[in-house]
């Protein structure tokens, strides 16, 4: 197996070093601030059934991405060692390059370990998909592996083997098991990659996947599910952009609404209990409108929340930041900002044609609070101008000041003269793509 090894390309790995931090102050922290400053912050961008037409293009041009409604019955062997071999975060798997969270080096014993575990030989002809929904947070892996694999000592924050996270109720389609069966290769709407298997229930496609026409949309960072009526007893946290069937009508009772929530029987088969959320919780019944307001509004949900590298331990990174504000309002992004940087009508793209003044220059077009500015390996929403400056809100990391790194660590607002002491220049220079979350082509 060790062939497979060396065609696993390099891992880009995120570390946003950006120097000389730009600190918002005042106003600028509000949400109010932006929105004020929109042309027409109610304004319907797109309605329904222009959000289902541009949910269906941007699926159907990332790779990535599925509608679990419409896949096929089978997968043949070719497309499934495809995604299995390829279609990850790339990685150069280079022995005495990686490291354990113990500081010990990764060694070929592990590596091939882990590639016998992906069961490449069990790969058949045709491989039947099953259905499933997660009944509790679980990681999305590069490997069916729990341990995390880090390119520096010590770098606790990045595990290179993490590629997202998962919350109930979303469903899943499991593609392949892994040789000791404790791990499944699964697609999700967004991202594919390993689960522990013990994680999800498993049912038929309709079970698992289908919502009925009465459901609520966690509009808050995350909400509590409950047991029971009273509230007391705890089911599981959802986040940002989760959708609850309702079970019963809204007004059925006082204090909270009742919904379905997924449970793994002793066999491992799907269930769906009645569970309980407050009707105090922020939330949705169906969708937000897609406005201007409300996707600033939602962003500013989550400012100054920690950073999570691929969704670990429950927190979000740049672009699940992105994902989370923007399925309130029904509209599916890619689950990587690269993809996310050109997902809609782009108003600009860094090429060889285009320099860094024209990408500027086109941010005087781009209507703020529902444009993405892509950067290399990182995303932010663009909020408007201030005394002549350019605003977004942004999950990040850290940053270069001068030859010092310094963490941040959260959801911030900044300006984009961010870095302008560095090499590498103002954030606003190294713009990739200027993109309206919108139809392309259509009027604005």
């Amino acid at each position: 197996m060790r062939p497979f090894i060396k065609r696993l390309a390099p891992l880009s790995f995120l570390l946003l070093a950006f120097p000389q931090y730009s600190y918002a102050r005042g106003g600028v922290e509000s949400p109010s601030y932006w929105i004020k400053g929109l042309e027409a912050p109610e304004e319907v961008v797109l309605n329904s059934e222009e959000i289902k037409s541009l949910n269906r293009m941007t699926v159907g041009k990332t790779d990535q991405m599925a509608d679990l409604n419409s896949m096929p019955e089978v997968i043949p062997d070719w497309q499934l060692l495809d995604w299995l071999l390829y279609d990850k975060v790339p990685y150069d798997w280079n022995t005495g390059r990686r490291f354990f969270s113990d500081g010990r080096r990764v060694k070929d014993a592990f590596l091939d370990g882990l590639i016998r575990n992906m069961n490449l030989d069990g790969v058949a002809v045709e491989n039947a998909i099953t259905y499933g929904a997660v009944v509790e947070r679980a990681d999305i892996r590069a490997f069916p592996t729990d341990l995390a694999i880090l390119k520096r000592p010590g770098r606790l924050e990045f595990d290179t083997v993490q590629y997202s996270s998962i919350y109930p109720p979303e469903a899943v389609a499991l593609l392949h098991t892994s040789r000791d069966g404790q791990w499944g290769f699964v697609q999700t709407g967004t991202v594919r990659g390993w689960i522990r298997m013990n994680k999800v229930a498993f049912g038929d496609r309709e079970s698992a996947i289908e919502h009925g026409d009465d459901f609520l949309v966690v509009t808050g960072s995350s909400i509590k599910v409950y047991r029971d009526k009273g509230l007391k007893k705890v089911f599981s946290t959802v986040p940002m952009g989760a959708l609850l069937d309702l079970s019963a009508p809204v007004g059925s009772q006082k204090r909270s609404y009742a919904v379905r929530f997924p449970q793994r029987d002793a066999g491992g088969s799907l269930v769906w209990a009645e569970a309980y959320v407050s009707k105090g919780a922020d939330l949705s019944v169906g969708f937000l409108p897609y406005t201007g307001k409300n996707v600033i509004t939602q962003a500013f949900k989550m400012l100054g929340e920690e950073y999570g590298w691929g969704g670990k331990d429950g927190r979000r990174d740049c672009s699940e930041f992105i994902k989370d504000l923007f399925f309130t309002m029904g509209i599916m992004l890619p689950r990587n900002s690269r993809y996310q940087g050109v997902s809609g009508d782009v108003l600009a793209y860094r090429d060889d044609a285009v320099s860094s003044e024209e990408i500027i220059e086109s941010l005087k077009s781009a209507r703020p609070g529902i444009t993405l500015l892509g950067l290399d390996r990182h995303i932010m929403l663009y909020l408007g101008e201030r005394k002549g400056k350019p605003y977004a809100i942004h999950q990040i990391f850290g940053y270069k000041d001068g030859q010092r790194f310094r963490i941040l660590n959260k959801v911030t607002v900044t300006d984009l003269e961010l870095g302008r002491r560095s090499k590498a220049g103002p954030l606003k220079r190294r713009i990739r793509s200027v993109t309206e979350i919108r139809i392309p082509g259509a009027e604005s």
